[in-house]
């Protein structure tokens, strides 16, 4: 049996970035399919629709957790941190 390597270091990413292309991408996939319409309803693929606009919705909630989160890893806060009465929350993101 061969040994292990260890595993490797985390890369370091912009999640805010990350998941506002992925946003942008459900935001142009419900434009075309609301430029399709139509066809989409003659060809029975209308639950294009709701899909694309429920990816738009799940991406603006994950920049908001993703922005949310950097605040508080920029004012020292683990992930796992439960404020208490002494610690003051980030102020709310536009």
């Amino acid at each position: 049996m061969r040994a292990r390597r260890p595993d490797p270091e985390p890369l370091e990413v912009d999640a805010v970035k990350v998941v506002a292309v992925g946003t942008i991408l459900w935001a142009l996939a419900l434009l075309a399919s609301l430029l399709f319409l139509s066809t989409l309803r003659r060809d029975g693929h209308l639950w294009w629709v709701p899909t694309a606009v429920s990816g738009l919705l799940l991406g603006l909630l994950g920049i908001w957790v993703c922005r949310r989160r950097a605040a508080r890893l920029s004012q020292g806060m683990t992930p796992g941190h439960r404020p208490s009465e002494a610690d003051e929350l980030p102020p709310p993101l536009a």
